[in-house]
């Protein structure tokens, strides 16, 4: 069971994480705060220990977490205890939520593990001495079950690399078993030779005399005179190239082939994902401008411009995705759910730690629930700097710091509720307890 109060996206904060096997940090463009709560995670761990052991601040490392959980850096992780003195075992890849059934992730995960000890044959599951048009028969076989275009639109999460490192093996494979030629059986005879005719001798040089030279010119060139009496020598017509049928017949197979080959329409599809991607941050769809803005620097790593709409598109998803939970908080705290009110406005502050309203109501209702009081003065005195004009701000910031034993912080604050509504009758008590106690 998942521990109380569950993080949403990431789980119940005893429940664990793991890094993806083989990931390639530098692929993924992870920033420095990113890359320090990986290397907490590790191969590993419990939220709650990753957040315990982070500099950063719980809030801070959660949104973190998310960024991680986004880009396919990290996933649940289920542990499983085989013995009392054994180390747990992590079945982090099978229990990653990605848009593929059980049964395509154990295709995936087992090919990739079987790639280094097979060879050309044993990768594309033909025998040796296959013919050229079987090994392409079984190159486009394997392509359908493991081309990560297959999987257009779908959350992969680590599986897009695992489907990207399969299928350039297959296609090393292919390549390199269509540029042999196919074995011949050891009792077949000889191929017969197919005699080559000569090409005919030469002619002689013909010669012919001025008076005939200009009608065996060219036409354009035909009106040039020759001296009188001179004799000019034609050459012989140039003899054509041999005809290579076979030689061309390959040629048109490997064009007609390569026309055919999936990743010919790369160029295409990463501008029509792009387009996309404009399409729906235009319309405010962030969250699928963000997975297709993703999926083309998964296939272009190196494309600048769709890292910065990355960017971009996380961010304004983060805008939105925040305000959201701040209503979904007040619908929860409706129902009387503030416990989970709570976990949704922490997450809407750790999304948007600008948003004044998300950090007002998660110190309030932590204020309610008895949480941590620094925890809770941070959020309201982030509210106050973000909006200092708000009464209801001002006053749960007084309030808080009066509990914590700050009586001249709080008694600014109270003095501040009061400047902004006079008649406020509840900072009006507090001031004149205060004062008393300062007489």
């Amino acid at each position: 069971m998942s521990a109380p109060n569950p993080i949403v996206g990431l789980g119940g904060r005893t429940d664990h994480i793991a890094t993806v096997p083989h990931l390639d940090p530098a692929r993924l463009q992870l920033s420095p705060e990113e890359g320090s709560v990986l290397a907490l995670v590790g191969r590993v761990e419990r939220i709650d220990a990753v957040l315990s052991r982070s500099s950063l601040g719980e809030a801070r490392t959660i949104a973190v977490l998310l960024a991680l959980r986004a880009k396919g850096a990290i996933v649940p992780a289920r542990v499983v205890q085989r013995a009392p003195s054994a180390a747990p075992a992590v079945d982090a890849s099978m229990a990653e939520e990605v848009d593929l059934e059980p049964d395509q992730k154990r295709d995936i995960i087992e090919m990739e593990r079987s790639l280094e000890k097979m060879d050309h044959h044993a990768v594309l599951g033909v025998a040796r001495g296959a013919s050229p048009q079987e090994v392409k028969q079984a190159y486009y076989n394997a392509s359908r079950r493991f081309h990560p275009d297959r999987y257009f639109g779908k959350n992969l999460g680590s599986f897009r690399a695992r489907l990207e490192r399969i299928f350039k093996r297959l296609t090393d494979a292919h390549n390199a078993l269509s540029r042999q030629e196919p074995a011949r059986a050891p009792d077949a005879p000889p191929a017969a030779r197919v005699p080559t005719t000569p090409p005919p001798a030469a002619a002689p040089p013909r010669t012919v005399s001025g008076s005939n030279f200009a009608a065996m010119m060219p036409p354009a060139v035909s009106g040039a005179r020759p001296p009188s009496g001179s004799f000019a020598t034609v050459p012989p017509p140039a003899a054509p190239p041999p005809d290579d049928a076979e030689s061309e017949a390959r040629r048109a197979e490997r064009q007609a082939r390569f026309a055919r080959h999936p990743y010919m329409a790369r160029s295409h599809k990463l501008t029509e994902l792009i387009a996309r991607g404009r399409a729906a941050t235009a319309r405010g769809d962030f969250e699928r401008a963000y997975q297709d803005f993703n999926h083309v620097l998964g296939l272009d790593p190196k494309n600048r411009e769709v890292a910065q709409l990355l960017v971009e598109a996380r961010r304004k998803h983060d805008l939105t995705r925040a305000q959201a939970e701040v209503e979904r908080g007040q619908e929860l705290e409706m129902r009387g759910d503030f416990a989970g009110a709570q976990a949704a406005y922490r997450l809407a502050v750790s999304l948007n730690g600008d948003n004044p309203e998300a950090a007002f109501q998660a110190a309030r209702v932590g204020r309610e629930l008895a949480q941590d009081a620094q925890e809770v003065m941070k959020l309201a005195q982030r509210a106050v700097e973000l909006k200092p004009g708000r009464v209801d701000y001002q006053l749960l910031l007084a309030h808080v710091l009066l509990v914590a034993g700050q009586k001249k912080q709080a008694k600014h604050h109270f003095e501040e509720v009061v400047r902004l509504d006079p008649d406020n009758a509840d900072a009006r008590a507090a001031l004149k307890k205060l004062r008393w106690t300062f007489t």
